[in-house]
C-alpha cells in the first residue's frame, strides 16, 4: 500500500510541476520579436565562421517585426602568462573581443565592445595545441555570439 502511495505521489509531483526549459527553441522564438537581416563581418576570418554558425538561425525570419543589419569586427589576442625556468611558456590566455554596431534603418542604435577570455596550458604537441585553442575560440564564440542576441533582446 506504501510502495502504491508513493509511486502515485512521485508521479503527480513529477509531471505537475511545471517544468519547462529556460531555453527552449519555442519559447526563445516566441519571446524575440526581432530578426537580423544581416550581418557585415572583419575581422578574424574563424571567428567570424562560428559567430555566423551561431547566428544564422536569427537571419530572416520574415515574421519578425523588427530588423537588424549588424556590423561586428572581431580580434583575437593571445598572450603568453606564465613561463618556466627555461624561458618555455606554460601558460597562454586567449581573448576575443568583438565590436558590435547594431543598425535599424540604416541608422547607428547601439554599438558596443564584447570580450570573454580563457586561460589554458601549453602542450608539448603543437598540433594538439592548434586543435585545443579552435574549440577555444569556438566556445568563447558560442558565448559571444549569447551576448550579442542579449544585446538585441
Amino acid at each position: 500500500m506504501k510502495k502504491k502511495i508513493i509511486i502515485i505521489l512521485s508521479f503527480l509531483l513529477l509531471f505537475s510541476c511545471g517544468f519547462e526549459p529556460i531555453y527552449s527553441k519555442k519559447k526563445i522564438e516566441n519571446k524575440l520579436n526581432f530578426s537580423i537581416n544581416s550581418i557585415e563581418f572583419s575581422g578574424e576570418n574563424i571567428i567570424n565562421q562560428f559567430l555566423k554558425n551561431n547566428l544564422k538561425s536569427y537571419v530572416n525570419i520574415e515574421s519578425k517585426p523588427i530588423k537588424y543589419h549588424l556590423s561586428i569586427n572581431s580580434k583575437k589576442i593571445t598572450t603568453i602568462t606564465s613561463k618556466n625556468k627555461k624561458g618555455n611558456p606554460e601558460l597562454f590566455y586567449m581573448k576575443i573581443i568583438i565590436n558590435l554596431g547594431v543598425y535599424k534603418d540604416g541608422i547607428l542604435k547601439k554599438s558596443t565592445a564584447l570580450e570573454d577570455g580563457f586561460e589554458y596550458k601549453n602542450k608539448s604537441n603543437k598540433f594538439e595545441l592548434e586543435k585545443y585553442e579552435k574549440s577555444i575560440s569556438k566556445n568563447i564564440a558560442s558565448r559571444l555570439a549569447k551576448n550579442i542576441i542579449d544585446q538585441l533582446y
